[in-house]
């Protein structure tokens, strides 16, 4: 099994976290974005459309960092990361995924391009910062009584919230004002696998 990644990719730091948490042994493959490397023709010929992260497994290419945990958590046969046959709480993951995609790349990932990687307009930040606090708003309260977002066990929607959060700080937002979701963070960090991810 082989990830096709970049160390400061969110999305790649997400897929590594995964498959360490669910104990899969991985060959990390550096993919470059500073050097244009996701053109090249070799890495265009795993995925033509040059975007990292990537999984290989044997004959099976996954791509898209959700994606991938999705393929991990059914891999592992350890039901409670991803229980497809619970259709509710399978739901609730999907969800919290597409929270991921869509709202804390709209807030954080984009914030963070803007203050860490100056690749994104400063004018922007204002409305990431809005769309991040809301957010934080809802799984801080989500997690009034609950160790994990989703039920008493991790699953896979902790690894894809987590790993967007523990760049906050390179987004130049905090969670000072968010205990629930620090203590949560704090029993991700505890879990056996955790990897801590790469910051500029």
């Amino acid at each position: 099994m082989k990830i096709y990644s970049f160390p400061y990719s969110i999305p790649s730091y997400r897929t590594r976290l995964a498959a360490s948490l669910l104990g899969f042994n991985v060959e990390e493959q550096v993919i470059d974005l500073s050097k244009n490397e996701q053109k090249s023709p070799e890495f265009l010929a795993v995925n033509p459309l040059g975007k990292i992260p990537v999984m290989t497994d044997d004959q099976v290419t996954v791509s898209d960092s959700m994606a991938i945990l999705r393929y991990l958590a059914r891999k592992s046969q350890i039901t409670h990361w991803y229980p497809e046959s619970d259709i509710a709480t399978a739901a609730k993951i999907d969800t919290l995924l597409s929270l991921v995609s869509n709202e804390l790349y709209e807030g954080i990932e984009k914030a963070r391009l803007i203050t860490a990687f100056k690749m994104l307009p400063e004018e922007l930040l204002p409305q990431c910062e809005t769309i991040t606090h809301d957010v934080l708003n809802i799984l801080n309260l989500q997690l009034e009584d609950n160790v994990f977002l989703v039920t008493d066990m991790p699953t896979i929607a902790d690894i894809a919230v987590a790993s967007t959060l523990l760049y906050i700080d390179e987004a130049s937002f905090s969670l000072d004002n968010y205990k629930n979701i620090k203590n949560w963070l704090n029993n991700i960090k505890s879990l056996a696998g955790f990897i801590q991810p790469t910051f500029l």
